[in-house]
């Protein structure tokens, strides 16, 4: 039996653009492999962030610091190394070259509209939100 491909699905260029129209939701780990935002990317990145450090979803949010309350996801791009992507945006606390190769390749593909942002300078992190065309 063939499996269909659905957002469970290990992410597929080819398989994607022949499923999903205007549809872009997904998770970019530091190293630049892509997966789908499932259930949600505050959700999927909060596995990640889990997984790195060893820690329940419980002793994760203990971690964060009050000054990234509202800013929940950011955090979790700085702690867990990924950064989140939609059709026309990309948010993030930074950017290694490989994420960024992985932007740019979705944006060759059609998937991705929004800007590229730049390789963050190692030590000199900050937030980084990048939208728009």
């Amino acid at each position: 039996m063939i499996e269909k491909y659905n957002l469970y699905s290990k992410f597929d260029v080819s398989k994607h653009k022949q499923t999903y129209t205007n549809y872009l939701e997904v998770i970019i780990d530091s190293d630049g492999n892509v997966m789908y935002a499932v259930p949600s990317h505050q959700e999927k990145m909060i596995a990640l962030a889990c997984e790195k450090l060893c820690v329940d979803r419980d002793g994760l949010y203990k971690m964060c610091p009050e000054e990234y309350y509202f800013d929940f996801l950011v955090w979790l791009s700085k702690v867990s190394g990924a950064v989140a992507v939609w059709n026309e945006f990309v948010q993030g606390f930074s950017f290694t070259k490989a994420q960024i190769r992985t932007l740019k390749m979705l944006k060759k593909e059609g998937f991705y509209n929004g800007k590229i942002p730049k390789i963050s300078v190692e030590n000199e992190c900050h937030k980084l939100s990048v939208g728009g065309a």
